[in-house]
């Protein structure tokens, strides 16, 4: 796919969605300094990360839907 085909995808996709604390986090992604983020390296970060996605191909994770849920319930999103 290529780089429009997938911007009319992702508007689409916005454009249907209800979830206005999606909405929000789409904004906040958006908003966010890239630039600044990707000259921050930290390798105790990278290998809590590495550890996450070991556990994740374990299978030892929660699944998203419920940790969502449990965000939503305990924020009240």
């Amino acid at each position: 796919m290529n780089i429009v085909a997938e911007k009319e995808e992702i508007i689409q996709r916005i454009s249907e969605e209800q979830d206005e604390s999606v909405i929000q986090a789409i904004k906040e992604i958006l908003d966010a300094d890239w630039k600044g983020a990707q000259d921050t390296y930290d390798p105790e970060l990278e290998k809590e990360l590495d550890i996450a996605i070991q556990e994740a191909e374990r299978g030892e994770g929660r699944p998203h839907e419920e940790v969502w849920a449990e965000v939503k319930k305990r924020y009240k999103l």
